[in-house]
């Protein structure tokens, strides 16, 4: 019987293996989380406490039917991101964790979309208090909902509704400048 660890890894590596990267720079973090994954070693995927050299986390990029993506003021990135984190005691899917995440960190409901793979993104996240330096394994989604108002919490300071240029005006980083990319050119996400 195959442990549950195992299974985890093995759906985790099958998702990332059938991604289609959009660019050279996602088909590096897709190759470092297929590494990851392949490595029998690897234990625990979303555990939290998993320092070497990391863990999975989910987020999601929220676009609305008008054109626009949600993106939250992260309050200690500093940094508009997609809504996204860890997974709780029990969550083993992507899917799962992201939604989860979209819905507390924007304060909105879903309306039972159940977010499709998206993006994958590896980045390090800096030693903090008694954590130490580690990588976040990102199964980014995506989720195409009707638009609501956005009631931030948790982690998000402020919480907007975007579109492809006021998402380059306020600067954010390059992981989430290519899945605004990607949306536009879906015709989901309006480029003004």
């Amino acid at each position: 019987m195959v442990d549950s660890t195992q299974h985890i890894r093995e759906a985790l590596l099958s998702d990332a293996r059938k991604h289609k990267p959009h660019d050279e720079a996602e088909r590096r973090h897709q190759l470092a989380m297929i590494d990851w994954l392949s490595d029998p070693s690897t234990d625990g995927p979303f555990d939290r406490n998993v320092f070497d050299p990391g863990h999975a986390t989910g987020s999601c990029f929220v676009v609305g039917t008008d054109g626009r993506a949600a993106l939250i003021f992260h309050k200690n990135l500093k940094l508009w991101v997609q809504p996204g984190g860890h997974a709780e005691p029990g969550e083993s899917d992507p899917a799962v964790v992201s939604a989860r995440e979209a819905e507390e960190e924007l304060g909105i409901s879903l309306g039972g979309v159940v977010p499709e793979l998206f993006d994958l993104d590896v980045h390090r996240i800096g030693a903090r208090g008694g954590t130490p330096a580690h990588f976040h394994f990102d199964f980014r989604t995506l989720a195409v909902i009707e638009p609501a108002e956005l009631a931030p919490a948790t982690d998000a300071a402020e919480a907007r509704w975007l579109t492809r240029a006021e998402i380059s005006a306020i600067g954010v980083d390059v992981g989430v400048r290519r899945m605004a990319d990607k949306a536009v050119l879906m015709g989901l996400l309006a480029s003004r």
